[in-house]
């Protein structure tokens, strides 16, 4: 598949991880031999199954750079951190798409995305943001909460503030979020080419949206809740926001080439820079998505594209929207059946405690793409 298809390779080294909670047989090949993850006695980054074996990431796991290795081991609790952000980044991925033609979908093993990230489209671009949001997210959180041992709260912010307020408690360490994701998610990227600016792009795209996403929260002090003074943070937004947003970029993506000054004697580094394809619009900022190639219709399935197609999805035959069935069924039709579904219903609480619910059956319309 080339070495594009493993990418971003580094999710899937760390997801891999997370299914550590799996009996530990199943991590181990044929050979017996552990691929991706060892048992060793004791680690500051560990992941406990079931039977409480210890499972760390394996030196030599190649999915992994040598600076994620090392970042992991600087970074003692870092790597639940790292794994819970994938994960939610995961699950925000595919809900942002679940009524779209692509709907994010995943397999497990290092092939994580699929063939969609050998290509330079506009869902390549999202997999790449959010993936990155979540791990600046999860990270900068996790320091205020004391997870990780190299952080801690943002203590910047003390002192005067307002009028009625001032700066205190504990803010989410976004500093520390954005530079520890910089650092750990861009090392993941090599080459010169326009699939690497792109990836550099969207990666910062997803760390500067949880940034900016960010709101201050206070805290009322006073006799009687009179809230005479208050004590004001900063608090990370919640990932469903940063998905938003994301979303949003998404659909007003930014189609780029590489640009050209004109100029001979201007250094690789000043050419290494994104341009909009068409000269009349403006360049992509740094909240942008960014993409050079055109997406595939998602309509049919296609080995060589890795699409699944959306034959047999559930769609909305009253919705002119992306969830409907003319779009979603892309203009092929769709069936309908009924199926009758058994629920709890009517429940009641009874002190003390206890609650008793009747069971409702009811009959359920489905659409389908043909």
């Amino acid at each position: 598949m080339g070495r594009w298809a493993l990418l971003p390779g580094w999710v899937s080294a760390v997801l891999l991880l997370a299914l550590a909670a799996l009996p530990a047989a199943l991590a181990a090949n044929s050979s017996g031999r552990w691929w991706g993850i060892v048992n060793v006695a004791s680690s500051t980054n560990l992941l406990t199954d079931s039977k409480s074996l210890q499972l760390v990431l394996e030196p030599s796991l190649q999915l992994l750079s040598r600076k994620q290795r090392r970042l992991i081991r600087q970074n003692p609790g870092i790597l639940h951190s790292v794994s819970g952000g994938l994960q939610s980044a995961l699950r925000e991925c595919k809900w942002q798409f679940r009524n779209r033609r692509w709907n994010c979908p995943t397999a497990p093993g290092p092939h994580l995305f699929g063939k969609i990230v050998n290509r330079g489209c506009r869902e390549t671009a999202f997999i790449f943001a959010i993936t990155s949001a979540g791990v600046t997210h999860s990270v900068a959180r996790s320091c205020s909460e004391g997870s990780i041992e190299s952080c801690t709260c943002d203590y910047r912010r003390r002192g005067p503030g307002g009028p009625d307020w001032h700066w205190g408690g504990c803010s989410d360490n976004i500093d520390f979020g954005r530079l520890f994701g910089r650092e750990f998610v861009d090392s993941g990227e090599k080459g010169r080419d326009l699939r690497f600016l792109m990836n550099l792009h969207n990666n910062e795209a997803g760390r500067t949206t949880v940034f900016s996403e960010m709101r201050q929260e206070c805290k009322c002090h006073g006799m009687s809740g009179s809230c005479t003074v208050r004590t004001c943070w900063m608090r990370l937004p919640t990932l469903r926001a940063v998905g938003d947003v994301l979303r949003d970029r998404f659909d007003g993506a930014s189609r780029v080439l590489y640009g050209n000054r004109g100029n001979n004697r201007a250094s690789r580094a000043e050419l290494l820079r994104l341009e909009p394809e068409d000269p009349a619009h403006k360049p992509p900022s740094p909240h942008d998505l960014v993409y050079f190639e055109k997406s595939p219709n998602f309509c049919t399935s296609s080995g060589r594209l890795g699409t699944a197609g959306t034959a047999g999805r559930a769609c909305n035959s009253s919705s002119p929207a992306l969830d409907g069935c003319e779009l979603l069924c892309c203009g092929r039709g769709h069936r309908t059946r009924t199926q009758r579904v058994t629920e709890r219903c009517n429940c009641t609480f009874h002190w003390c405690c206890h609650v008793s619910c009747r069971n409702c059956t009811h009959t359920r319309v489905l659409h389908e793409c043909l």
